[in-house]
């Protein structure tokens, strides 16, 4: 990814500028009308489609119009086959895709290009491309912030994270995001993000040479002391012992 933003049109009578076009790009519409054409053809985006155009001598507007979208532009040799998503399409989920470009947007003005942000690209576009798949049964809203959630954990997994910073990230009150996810996944959030935590300490112990100290450093534990207390009351041993009771020889 080289570039992300939103784009509003000033006024009615707006039209793209006319340009060469180095790389991909790719424009979510989420209000109005794009009128847009490239060497071959032209282009009429409505609101809740997207279009990827791939680089061109001349890129340029066709018809005036008050539009609103998203637009990223990226390089790629090509996109994968494994990855079905037509050029000009239709997304399905909105609210997830918005949801998306806006943290996607966050991620960059506080570390442009960053690990974050080619994460979220790289989820934005899976996502659009999850909503090309035929027969594909619909997915609640409910069940697509779980799952944004718990991708936000996962992303976040070596740090503490608080209900409140997934609110924050998100968008929503607290308490809604914790009743939604309590009721499509059975167990709260804070319990969630204690498990989540505690597996990932167990993942190091297990499957690196790191010293308990280290693992608590690799977690963002405030000392090793606050890690070892952690570990002993969510998991009925020390570090050290689940450590030795998983690499001794079987019983």
């Amino acid at each position: 990814m080289l570039w992300f933003g939103e784009f509003i049109s000033p006024q009615k009578d707006w039209k793209h500028l006319t340009r060469r076009l180095f790389e991909y790009e790719m424009m979510i519409v989420t209000e109005g009308e794009l009128y847009i054409a490239d060497e071959d053809r032209e282009y009429h985006v409505s609101a809740g489609e997207y279009l990827i155009m791939s680089p061109t001598r001349i890129q340029h507007g066709t018809r005036v119009s008050r539009c609103r979208f998203y637009w990223m532009h990226f390089r790629c040799e090509a996109l994968p086959a494994s990855l079905s998503l037509p050029p000009h399409a239709a997304f399905r989920d909105r609210e997830n895709i918005v949801t998306l470009a806006h943290m996607l947007l966050r991620s960059e003005a506080e570390q442009p290009r960053g690990m974050r942000s080619r994460y979220l690209a790289t989820l934005l576009l899976t996502e659009l491309a999850r909503g090309q798949e035929q027969g594909e049964k619909p997915i609640s809203p409910q069940i697509r912030l779980s799952e944004a959630i718990k991708s936000f954990v996962a992303f976040h997994r070596f740090s503490e994270i608080r209900v409140v910073d997934i609110a924050r990230e998100l968008g929503y009150h607290e308490k809604y995001l914790s009743a939604v996810f309590h009721g499509t996944e059975g167990i709260t959030l804070k319990r969630y993000l204690t498990l989540c935590r505690l597996g990932e300490a167990k993942r190091l112990l297990l499957e690196t040479d790191y010293t308990v100290s280290e693992v608590a450093y690799y977690l963002n534990f405030p000392s090793p002391h606050n890690f070892s207390r952690f570990f002993k009351k969510e998991a009925g041993v020390t570090a050290t012992q689940f450590r030795s009771q998983k690499n001794g020889p079987p019983s």
